[in-house]
């Protein structure tokens, strides 16, 4: 048994149908991807903005600390 050769026409049918599989899912897994990607980058900003939060206290306390040392040694 030989098959007959494909038409243009399903050829096209066929080419247009895994395109937009394809398209359908390349969103898909690309606003997955984007989505973990803005929630990994929210975690690091809120890591970084407390750790500058911590450092920032931190200066201020040793700033008070040395300041009120100066004062009981005068």
């Amino acid at each position: 048994m030989s098959e007959q050769p494909l038409t243009l026409r399903e050829t096209a049918e066929g080419v247009a149908l895994r395109a937009g599989v394809l398209v359908v899912g390349g969103v898909v897994i690309g606003g997955w991807l984007t989505a973990m990607l803005f929630k990994a980058a929210s975690g690091l900003m809120r890591l970084l903005i407390g750790m500058l939060l911590v450092l920032v206290t931190g200066g201020l306390i040793t700033w008070e600390v040395k300041k009120v040392q100066r004062r009981l040694e005068a």
